[in-house]
């Protein structure tokens, strides 16, 4: 039986776990009734071999697919070699930092390798702080740029009574418009010391927003008019998630410092923070870190970009963007919020809508997507079956039209 007719024509009750004839009633039922046994590029096999069309790509970061052949060899040829060094220099971190600046601006160089984005944050601070002398730092109310106290700090209101003094969280795009977004952003410039700006440029927790480029610019200018630092996160975003290399490719400009991530190993556990080369990494930054620039990670990155450099990213992306959009842009009639670009997008229900709900209904049709408070977010790999992804598509559409219809 092909993959198409199962994800067509099969019951919903014949994803569940055996002998089970109900729908799942949440995440934690899925979770205690399934175990995914292997994945190979834009699909996932449970233990009982039932398949998924896979649209969430582990976070985003399995970009060029689950079991890629090549990656698999080179990150095996290192396990053989050395796994870890303790802070000794290897060939293989010199050919990942080699790898990732011929994919960024001439004008700026790799500060660090990491394991997390959230590290890739912490350390953007302190790069930042110390660049600058002033110890504040400004986020946008709804990105995400880590889990820490701080990164958290910048984005999220955890409602845990903790405040970080310094530390200035400003309203976004879905509650503020652009002109008064940026107003508040200079009076704070203004009011305070601040070392640092984050950009989330294409919000990917919280609610797919993204400012005009013009709102970039300013931003941009602003930071320089007050001597603070712009950082883009490109975590999610970066080497050709929305299109361009870079979200920020398309601007005009290139930010102070960007944060790397997820696609930069598809998978494998590694970020990096660059910035411009009029700036010096010094030990008041903290740039180490156990784990960072290990001989895997950079395996996985030299050879995660050797593999993009190859896949003619573009004209995928472009692809992948008029199936996603076809599909989806038409649900704005019903009140539904559609937002993203290239293979990054995400659906903001009303308020009362089940998110968590909706992600059920695909997983009983063969589809992985994921969902975080009122959003569901389509995150397919680069590689993803054409095929595939229409189908995948077809059903989410179907499953969006019959729960906003009920």
């Amino acid at each position: 039986m092909s993959l198409l007719h199962t994800i067509g024509s099969s019951p919903p009750e014949q994803a569940l776990g055996a002998g089970d004839r109900r729908a799942p009633e949440s995440w934690q039922t899925i979770k205690d009734q399934i175990r995914i046994a292997r994945a190979e590029n834009d699909l996932l096999f449970d233990d009982q071999n039932r398949q998924l069309i896979d649209l969430f790509s582990g976070n985003g970061t399995v970009w060029l697919g689950h079991s890629n052949r090549r990656i698999n060899a080179r990150l095996g040829h290192q396990l053989d070699q050395i796994w870890i060094t303790g802070g000794l220099d290897t060939g293989i971190r010199c050919e990942a930092v080699a790898a990732i600046e011929r994919f960024i601006p001439s004008s700026h160089k790799v500060a660090a390798l990491y394991s997390t984005g959230m590290e890739a944050s912490e350390f953007a601070i302190r790069m930042a702080r110390v660049i600058t002398g002033k110890p504040g730092v400004v986020g946008f109310e709804k990105s995400m740029h880590g889990k820490s106290l701080a990164t958290a700090f910048l984005g999220w209101d955890n409602r845990d009574g903790i405040m970080l003094p310094q530390f200035h969280m400003l309203p976004y795009l879905s509650t503020m418009g652009e002109p008064e977004i940026l107003e508040r952003l200079e009076t704070t410039l203004r009011r305070h010391p601040i070392s640092l700006v984050f950009i989330e440029p294409l919000q990917g927790t919280g609610g797919g927003h993204s400012a005009s480029d013009g709102f970039y610019r300013e931003v941009f200018r602003l930071c320089k008019q007050y001597g603070s630092l712009l950082v883009f996160d490109e975590i999610l975003t970066g080497f050709h998630r929305t299109g361009t290399a870079f979200y920020f490719s398309r601007l005009g400009f290139t930010p102070d410092l960007l944060l790397l991530g997820k696609s930069l190993g598809n998978g494998f556990p590694v970020s990096a923070v660059a910035v411009n080369r009029d700036h010096s990494v010094s030990a008041k930054m903290l740039p180490g870190s156990t784990y960072a620039g290990n001989p895997l990670a950079a395996a996985a990155v030299v050879a995660t970009l050797e593999e993009l450099a190859r896949a003619a990213p573009l004209e995928k992306v472009q692809a992948i963007e008029r199936t996603i959009a076809d599909a989806i842009l038409p649900l704005a009639e019903r009140g539904l919020c559609p937002r993203g670009r290239g293979a990054m997008w995400i659906i903001e229900f009303p308020p009362g809508f089940d998110a968590q709900n909706i992600a059920l209904k695909l997983y009983t049709r063969g589809i992985f997507a994921s969902y975080a408070g009122r959003i569901l977010r389509l995150l397919p790999a680069l590689t993803i079956q054409p095929a595939h992804l229409t189908v995948a598509c077809d059903i989410v559409r179907q499953v969006l039209g019959e729960a906003y219809a009920a």
